[in-house]
């Protein structure tokens, strides 16, 4: 069930949302990173909550900033309990 208000939630969020969220966070990123976020997100989300996120993420690493990548897992490990 929270699986699927999740995935609920990810379809209706937007590129805008991310920015905004990013900017509030004060996490630099840029355009492409934004990108690929927003693609992830949109395109993965089952894969994102049903396998190993780590293993989905480590794929990221080349392409994300540090600060933005160790963001992402950050708040991946404060958030994690809501999903399982």
């Amino acid at each position: 069930m929270k699986k699927e208000l999740i995935k609920s939630y990810a379809q209706k969020l937007t590129r805008n949302d991310i920015v905004e969220y990013l900017q509030k966070e004060c996490v630099p990123a840029s355009n492409e990173e934004i990108d690929m976020i927003y693609n992830a997100i949109k395109n993965d989300a089952d894969e994102i909550l049903n396998t190993d996120f780590m293993s989905y993420i480590s794929n990221y690493k080349l392409s994300f900033n540090e600060e933005l990548y160790k963001r992402i897992i950050e708040k991946y490990n404060e958030y994690k309990k809501f999903i399982e």
